[in-house]
């Protein structure tokens, strides 16, 4: 089955575009010379088709010359035919058979084509001979051949993929040029003038940047060599153009016209016969409305596609590199810490234990029951295992008694007393070993516990390193123009993360106002940001950091007063920010008052701020508190309230520990808070009360501590002063309680007291 090669619709616009550069080739003499020549030698070299290409070389030189040059150009298509079938046979030799072909194809042209000699300036007499002006031409192409080929490739393979080599792009403009020429000599000055406003226009509304004015440089070298128009006038375009397509396309339209109208006025334009001032209307009136027509989303992508060419590519992707690679050591680290606590969770058992009962077991066998003359009697009888739960009990209880003796044992051993007596001694080493082992035990628990939470950290942190920085060139693109619309230069802005977690970093120069540059970008990201950091890099260049702004804002109000006689509270509050997003409040009372509750209170809070800012888990944090308390040989107990505030949903968490009576003041209602479990430090286990609360605007969450709840006598008296007191101010809410509570004691601190007030409000 034959199979039919299928073009497609960028190959056939491709060609199509490559015969009318080769047509407007040709008109870049006025002999006829081949110019197309050198295009025709480039596109092969760059692996066009070696049969398509010669015969869009023939109909172009046909399309605008007589058949005179006919055998030339055809010689010349055959030359390049050939070179281009060996190429394709042999790669290898792509060069050396290129550049044979091609200077074969321009001896054609020096020996076998007609050509009228230039007259040329004096300084050029050296050239006056026909034969000498044509191999000088033959020269040029040859160069242009060599230029053109680096030019094409890039076109070809480069374009709008990444940026071009200098040498690409001057070779490319060299290109333009010659093409440009050969629209003014062929098509005229108004047809060049059209095509140059089109492209100008479409430019300018690409990139929307002084590069324009480069543009309008290399569109005015065309007529600046064939008809000596002064390049400035292309200056004035493009500063039209390049000022007003920011406000849009008509815009920059209207300001084109009216620049070209202006010349036309001082040129002597409108003095023109009726059929020259139409054609010269024309050139700019219709590639404006072409212009204007183009759908806008077509120029989005044209916008996109060439910002994205532009961008610089490796900053992403080196931080993109680093992150993973960092992501990656990170969860390298968190699975050693997880195998830590698996090890030290496994060294946990009842070995030691049932090793030291056994060692009583034996102990009690050698120094009593062996000197027995009923001793293998009573192995018979199976009293070994009565002594057995006579230990087991024994160590349960501490002690052992009489009545603790198992029945068949009380029945047959005439030897109870000394039993007992050296169970009870080896009792004795067997509590202050175990007591060893306990300790060694919660303190591999707590070991274990921590190697946990270091593991869930770092897991989570490798989690949110791994992740790559999402691509946001659209917005960083509209930022930096609406930046710079308000006066704010921006050498890069860059946009990471996503959702809630949103970074806008960009490098600003003088001194740019933080306010205005928070609003623009809260205006183009659709949602409010806020200045994180400003650093400073250098004179007048800083770097500004924005991060999304919480949908809520808070406030804090705080009186305490320490017992009358006292130089130290037991009373210690905090007020931490986690993170962007989320707060901690706390409050810890202390056992008793004095320096000694003061440093117990201290350091449940230091440790609450340390663990909560490590963002281990809320569980784990509880626990090792409690635990460390647990470890000391005095009685340390706190009292405990704690909550985590998110400011995105006003959600609390909310941890109360053997702590007084706080309450939700929302409005016109009161939510009470209670807790149900003892103070940290009494009990190894801890169960502590744990909820989440939805926080409404203007809600206010009140901790109390209990010097200031005893005041009031009853949860009751204090509900009922709640709600008379204004609760729009923290501060004058918490001095009003302390002063109420205070005034109930008859003036006289009978106990450290405190009040901690939060209210939530909406972020402006």
């Amino acid at each position: 089955m034959i199979q039919r090669k299928t073009v497609s619709f960028t190959t056939l616009i491709l060609y199509i575009l490559l015969f009318t550069a080769m047509f407007t080739l040709f008109y870049v003499g006025s002999n006829g010379e081949p110019f197309a020549l050198a295009l025709l030698f480039a596109v092969l070299i760059a692996g066009l088709d070696p049969v398509v290409c010669p015969t869009l070389y023939v109909l172009s030189a046909l399309s605008g010359f007589n058949l005179v040059f006919l055998p030339v150009y055809l010689g010349q298509a055959a030359l390049m035919l050939i070179a281009g079938l060996i190429i394709r046979r042999v790669p290898k030799a792509t060069l050396p058979c290129s550049f044979i072909s091609l200077f074969l194809s321009l001896l054609l042209f020096v020996f076998l084509a007609p050509f009228s000699r230039y007259a040329l300036p004096p300084f050029l007499s050296f050239l006056e001979n026909t034969f000498t002006q044509k191999a000088a031409i033959a020269a040029v192409i040859f160069l242009l051949g060599a230029m053109f080929s680096i030019a094409v490739k890039a076109i070809l393979n480069k374009l709008l993929k990444c940026r071009l080599k200098s040498e690409e792009l001057l070779f490319s403009t060299v290109l333009a040029v010659f093409i440009g020429v050969g629209i003014c000599r062929g098509g005229g000055i108004n047809a060049y003038m059209g095509i140059a406003f089109f492209l100008l226009l479409v430019f300018s509304c690409a990139t929307k940047d002084a590069s324009t004015l480069v543009c309008a440089f290399i569109l005015s070298l065309p007529p600046a060599l064939v008809f000596s128009i002064s390049p400035e006038r292309f200056f004035v375009y493009g500063i039209a153009v390049a000022l007003f397509i920011k406000a849009g396309r008509l815009p920059a339209v209207l300001a084109l016209l009216s620049a070209f109208f202006a010349y036309g006025y001082f040129d002597g334009l409108f003095a023109l016969n009726a059929s020259l001032l139409v054609r010269a209307l024309l050139s700019a009136i219709i590639p404006a409305l072409l212009f204007l027509m183009i759908p806008a989303p077509v120029m989005r992508r044209a916008e996109s596609k060439l910002v994205f060419y532009r961008e610089k590519h490796l900053p992403r992707v080196a931080i993109n590199r680093n992150r993973a690679a960092i992501g990656e050591q990170l969860f390298e680290i968190s699975g050693v810490f997880r195998e830590i606590q698996t090890t030290f969770a496994a060294l946990g058992s009842t070995e030691a234990q049932d090793g030291a009962k056994e060692y009583i077991h034996g102990c009690v066998k050698e120094s009593v029951c062996k000197a027995c003359n009923n001793y293998r009697s009573c192995l018979k009888k199976g009293l070994d295992g009565a002594l057995k739960r006579l230990i087991d009990v024994g160590a349960a209880k501490s002690k052992a008694s009489l009545i603790d003796i198992p029945s068949e044992l009380a029945e047959l051993c005439v030897y109870q007393s000394e039993i007992l007596y050296a169970v009870n001694h080896r009792l004795t080493d067997y509590r202050k070993y175990m007591l060893e082992t306990e300790n060694a035990a919660d303190g591999r628990q707590l070991l274990a516990g921590q190697a946990q939470g270091v593991s869930e950290i770092l897991k989570n942190i490798a989690l949110e390193q791994s992740a790559p920085l999402a691509v946001y060139s659209d917005k960083e693109k509209q930022l930096d123009v609406c930046l710079l619309k308000a006066g704010v230069v921006c050498s890069e802005v860059l946009i990471s993360g996503e959702a809630e977690n949103l970074t806008l970093s960009l490098v600003t120069f003088g001194k740019a106002d933080v306010k205005k540059i928070a609003a623009i970008a809260s205006e183009v990201l659709k949602f409010p940001m806020i200045i994180s950091d400003r650093l400073t890099l250098g004179k007048d260049k800083f770097c500004c950091i924005l991060r999304r702004k919480p949908n809520y804002d808070a406030a804090f109000g705080v009186a305490t007063m320490m017992k009358s006689g006292e130089i130290a509270s037991g009373d210690t509050h905090s007020v931490i920010k986690i993170d962007e997003r989320r707060f901690m409040i706390a409050l810890s009372d202390g056992m008793g008052s004095g320096e000694y509750a003061r440093r117990i209170s201290e350091s449940t809070v230091s440790l609450l701020e340390s663990f909560y800012r490590a963002k281990m888990p809320s569980s784990l944090v509880l626990s090792t508190i409690n635990k460390l308390l647990t470890f000391s040989r005095e009685e340390t107990f706190a009292c405990v309230d704690i909550a985590v505030v998110d400011l995105d949903t006003g959600s609390a968490d909310i941890v109360k520990i053997g702590s007084p009576t706080g309450f939700i003041l929302s409005g016109n209602t009161l939510k009470i808070l209670e807790s149900g479990s003892l103070p940290l430090g009494i009990l190894e286990s801890l169960h502590p009360d744990t909820a989440s609360y939805p926080l409404e605007p203007d809600d206010v969450l009140l901790f109390l501590s209990d010097g200031i709840t005893s005041a009031f006598g009853s949860t009751t008296d204090l509900y009922e002063v709640l709600k008379h007191v204004p609760a729009v101010n923290p501060q004058e809410l918490a001095d009003s309680l302390l002063a109420q509570a205070l005034s109930l004691y008859g003036g006289v601190a009978k106990d450290d007291m405190t009040v901690l007030a939060v209210r939530l409000f909406k972020a402006a």
